[in-house]
């Protein structure tokens, strides 16, 4: 049976596995924020900046989105407490698996092995239910600044530098009984500590679900969503 021990190890070996590649830890960056899709800059519009704490409610594809161009320009990111998301998940949202590092059943070792993946990647994401106290909180805060890491958090996270809230969606491309869905509109209410007065954004989640549907049809679309980790209402 795997202990509270072997998974914090676990997440230690990812980052060993990590520095092994780069040949060392990160210690310094060229620049004070990391790369965002353009379509999603709205939401962002300072950009992914490092040492921030960003929270996302209601879509686990707009999380993952957040942190896939800077995964696809070389940065190395950790999903840590979200057993739902898989590769398939992170590669549909277009995450480089080659720099991807999964800790998904940290347990009450959550606190250590975040700190740990804090120290050595550039974004960190951090879902629901893991064993953290506002103490805890505030302490990766603080350490995601000091060592200039992003920390994306499933759900809310108090004191969170922007809050992001998935208030509605529509998808498209089905036409009178034929089509698959390909993109999904979501309205975005964006709050918190450098967001100023909340506002909303519509911006366009891109999906290609083709090959995850053995067939056409709406019933295949939504299974292939869930796969995605995503919300179908």
């Amino acid at each position: 049976m795997e202990t509270q021990e072997s998974r914090l190890e676990a997440a230690r070996a990812a980052l060993a596995s990590v520095e092994g590649r780069v040949g060392t830890t990160r210690e310094a960056w060229d620049s004070p924020q990391l790369p965002l899709a353009s379509a999603l800059a709205p939401l962002l519009p300072r950009g992914l900046r490092r040492g921030q704490v960003v929270s996302v409610e209601g879509s686990t594809s707009l999380l993952l989105a957040l942190a896939a161009q800077a995964s696809n320009e070389g940065s190395w990111m950790s999903i840590v407490g979200m057993p739902q998301v898989g590769v398939l998940a992170a590669s549909q949202r277009g995450v480089d698996l080659s720099r991807l590092a999964l800790v998904p059943h940290p347990g009450t070792q959550a606190p250590a092995a975040l700190g740990a993946l804090v120290d050595g990647m550039d974004v960190v994401i951090v879902g629901q239910g893991l064993a953290l106290s506002d103490a805890d909180r505030r302490r990766l805060g603080a350490r995601a600044r000091e060592r200039g890491s992003v920390l994306l958090a499933s759900g809310a996270w108090p004191g969170a530098h922007v809050q992001l809230t998935v208030e509605r969606s529509r998808w498209s491309g089905l036409g009178a009984g034929d089509g698959r869905l390909r993109e999904r509109e979501v309205t975005v209410a964006i709050a918190g500590r450098t967001a100023g007065s909340t506002r909303r954004v519509l911006v366009a989640l891109d999906v290609d679900l083709q090959a995850l549907m053995p067939r056409p049809g709406v019933r295949d679309a939504v299974a292939g969503d869930r796969a995605l980790g995503t919300e179908v209402a």
